[in-house]
């Protein structure tokens, strides 16, 4: 299976959001404590996609290595967590460095009985937006190609898709190089 990488221009993604959170739901940075959640979201998240089954292996134990990277360096602000009451239903962890090859480390990650409420887009534009504080003018995104954040979250606001290839097996996630 094929990957794709989107990328958005920073001086083009919207400032304000078009979808409302009503107030039972909450979007913010996650804490200190939310650490094992957001992994738990972000597992579960890739375990229901079946385009990911050939590439778990590897690239699980790297995404929980990304978290632990964040938590462990007090970089819990590049983990943006969506709330109903006190449950973390949904996760996003970004790389805010200006010149990453991958911003958007696991995407918007939605548990599946909160998918198609418009959850993924408002995730993807608060995780560009707070990548793009980093100081990227083209801020970059990596999906398998038949994903469903392929077809229907990363070509919001502008999202622009081009074939990509990389050995998962030799680079750390936030800089994946064409092979």
């Amino acid at each position: 299976m094929g990957w794709s990488r989107f990328s958005w221009e920073a001086k083009d993604l919207p400032e304000t959001s078009r979808y409302i959170i009503t107030e039972t739901y909450g979007l913010r940075t996650a804490s200190r404590q939310e650490k094992v959640l957001i992994q738990q979201v972000i597992n579960s998240c890739f375990a229901q996609e079946s385009c990911w089954n050939d590439v778990a292996s590897k690239l699980m134990p790297r995404l929980q290595q990304e978290v632990e990277d964040k938590f462990a360096h007090h970089r819990e602000g590049d983990c943006l967590v969506l709330t109903h009451g006190n449950r973390v239903i949904a996760a996003s962890v970004i790389d805010s460095s200006r010149s990453s090859d991958n911003h958007l480390l696991t995407g918007p990650c939605i548990t599946v009985e909160y998918r198609n409420r418009g959850f993924g887009a408002l995730l993807l534009k608060e995780s560009l937006l707070l990548a793009a504080q980093g100081g990227a003018e083209v801020l970059f995104g990596i999906t398998r190609a038949n994903s469903p954040a392929a077809r229907f979250v990363y070509p919001k606001y502008g999202g622009v898709s081009v074939p990509y290839e990389f050995d998962l097996g030799q680079s750390g996630i936030s800089h994946w190089r064409v092979a």
